[in-house]
């Protein structure tokens, strides 16, 4: 294992190339880039994989939206450029792809510097990353199954989904039957930790009455209580109630989030990874921080996604938790409720691309 300073003398020297410049046009400049269709599968949409590799033959990995051809085309714009220029790439790069851009990239620059990209970016902030997941089924029964199973595997945090709701203001029988349903999770689970996720799907007023219902039950937070269109209807529920707010599902904008912070609408910032990237989430948890507010990122991708929030976890003091993904922990392990840290250099998990042959988006 390569010794700490040793791992520091590479970064210092490899830094010291980026600043003069020397790196543009060589060994470590693109030289390929090619992108991948993965399927979606029940609750787990399909997402693209993106393989950047450079002159040298160092390659990284990443997980975006899906993409198409023509996304593809303006990628392979990017030949050429240094690998390590990974903000610099991102502006430039087709909207749906940066995320797994900024990712493939930043493996690059961890396999170059032999470290995890958590000690690129400053880290580690901690040795093991909290996990929570998302439960499912339709009744309270399914729900408890499918949380057994998931604490057999070492989860301890878990996502309780609303009830999609047939119509719009529901009332209070609607509102009773979710706490009861907290209620009876709890009672099945009594030392597990629980949130509750809305998926934006209801209307401020309920939103407003569910949370203040679910006050006494001290729930983690309350995800995506309704859609991020309206400050001022943002505002009336985090004054009426003390239940905290999670928010950032469908933010594709980080100015939106400081808008939220700065007006104290949020309570737990939620960045796409898939939209910001690692160094993108980073920088979202640094404003958050000046607002004492903790970050929670998500994905709805694989494994790859999972093993680059591990690493932006590692990365800020102010992470939370991090859910796991519906396609599975993959081979990260989950110990008594949380994840290791990858050690490896880069992403830190081993990749096998034969798996995406035959998808090739070309």
């Amino acid at each position: 294992m390569i010794s700490t300073a040793a791992r520091r003398k590479t970064l210092e020297s490899f830094i010291g190339l980026q600043s003069a410049g020397k790196m543009a046009g060589g060994t470590h400049a693109i030289s390929r880039i090619e992108a991948f269709r993965v399927p979606g599968s029940g609750t787990q949409p399909a997402y693209s994989v993106l393989e950047v590799e450079t002159r040298s033959g160092m390659t990284g990995y990443g997980e975006c939206y899906p993409l198409s051809r023509a996304d593809v085309e303006v990628l392979n714009g990017l030949v050429g450029k240094p690998a390590h220029a990974y903000e610099a790439l991102m502006p430039i790069a087709p909207e749906p792809a940066r995320g797994g851009l900024n990712m493939a990239l930043l493996d690059i620059v961890g396999k170059i510097t032999k470290a995890p990209i958590y000690r690129v970016l400053g880290g580690p902030t901690r040795f093991k990353v909290r996990a929570i997941a998302r439960l499912k089924g339709s009744s309270n029964t399914e729900l408890i199954a499918d949380m057994q199973g998931w604490m057999a595997s070492g989860v301890r945090s878990f996502l309780i989904p609303v009830m999609a709701p047939p119509d719009r203001n529901q009332g209070s029988l609607f509102i009773k039957n979710h706490v009861e349903r907290f209620e009876a999770l709890r009672a099945a689970a009594p030392e597990a930790d629980f949130a509750v996720e809305s998926l934006d799907q209801l209307t401020p007023s309920d939103a407003g009455m569910l949370a203040a219902a679910l006050e006494s039950l001290h729930p983690l937070w309350f995800d995506e209580p309704c859609p991020v269109t309206n400050l001022s209807t943002l505002r009336k529920i985090a004054e009426e109630t003390v239940t905290p707010i999670g928010l950032g599902r469908d933010i594709r904008n980080a100015g939106t989030f400081q808008d939220l912070l700065r007006e104290g609408l949020v309570d737990l910032v939620r960045p796409d990874l898939l939209t910001y990237g690692i160094s993108g989430v980073c920088r979202i948890a640094a404003m958050s921080e000046t607002y004492y507010t903790a970050v929670a990122p998500r994905h709805s991708a694989g494994p790859i996604a999972l093993a680059a929030a591990l690493q932006a976890a590692a990365s800020m003091p102010n992470f939370f938790v991090l859910q796991v993904p519906d396609s599975g922990a993959a081979s990260n392990a989950i110990d008594d409720g949380f994840f290791e840290l990858p050690k490896e250099p880069g992403l830190g998990i081993a990749i096998d691309p034969k798996q995406w042959e035959g998808n090739k988006i070309a």
